[in-house]
């Protein structure tokens, strides 16, 4: 056991040190269910009021990526990052955040479509999820107009392995592609950040409509993608 422990990449094991615990996520959609279901109930269909609250969700953790950038800023708020930054230095711990909220986006989705997400092996197909999701969005030779059929192959091939195992192939190429995109940083004028912020918010709407084309056990690994543009106002409910 202990070798399998070791052999995680730096990134995995970081994200774990900080992603939030999946009953606390659970909880919190199921008071989201609670007030969606009060407000809608008998005006929307059950589909309809699911569609609605994953469009909060992902709007929500959509802002949060957009500051994530300011890892440092953010040490004081986010329980363990600061063991982090101070541990493994700023980079990792930036790649680490902007993950974590990416993985708790595909819990929250996966917990409103019915799966059990305080599961060992639910928990880690959400990690799988939100990592294909951010190597497609980033990564080249067009793979970020993936289809949701193709992504959802791509995660049934990684799940006909160990889930383990799959996880961890996932995110030694998700922190590749952290590395590359950490050059930006190197811009100039603050130009970085701002390059930083849109790319993550835009990150983080690709990988929720990717959770969606997996969890929707209707629209599921459909071809025509989901994507919330919206920005209009927030519903009662807030997902920290």
């Amino acid at each position: 056991m202990e070798e399998v422990i070791q052999d995680k990449p730096l990134l995995l094991k970081a994200v774990e040190m900080i992603v939030s615990n999946p009953a606390d996520i659970k909880k919190q959609v199921i008071a989201m269910e609670n007030q969606y279901y009060e407000k809608y109930g008998g005006k929307k269909s059950k589909d309809q009021i699911q569609a609605l609250m994953c469009e909060h969700i992902i709007k929500n953790y959509s802002y949060f990526t957009a500051f994530s950038g300011g890892v440092t800023a953010l040490a004081g708020i986010v329980p363990g990052l600061g063991t982090l930054v101070s541990t493994l230095g700023g980079g990792t711990a930036d790649a680490a955040l902007c993950m974590k909220w990416q993985i708790e986006m595909v819990m929250a989705i996966a917990s409103i479509y019915g799966r059990d997400i305080t599961n060992e092996e639910e928990k880690m197909i959400c990690f799988m999820v939100a990592g294909l999701g951010a190597i497609n969005e980033f990564g080249k030779n067009g793979f970020k107009n993936i289809g949701n059929k193709a992504f959802c192959n791509m995660i049934k091939q990684y799940l006909s392995g160990t889930t383990l195992q799959g996880v961890k192939q996932i995110f030694k190429q998700v922190g590749i592609t952290f590395t590359q995109k950490a050059a930006l940083k190197a811009a100039p004028f603050g130009i970085s950040v701002i390059i930083s912020s849109g790319a993550n918010k835009l990150l983080t709407k690709y990988v929720g409509s990717k959770a969606i084309a997996f969890y929707n056990p209707i629209g599921s690994c459909y071809e025509n993608d989901i994507v919330t543009e919206s920005d209009e106002g927030d519903f009662e409910a807030s997902m920290a």
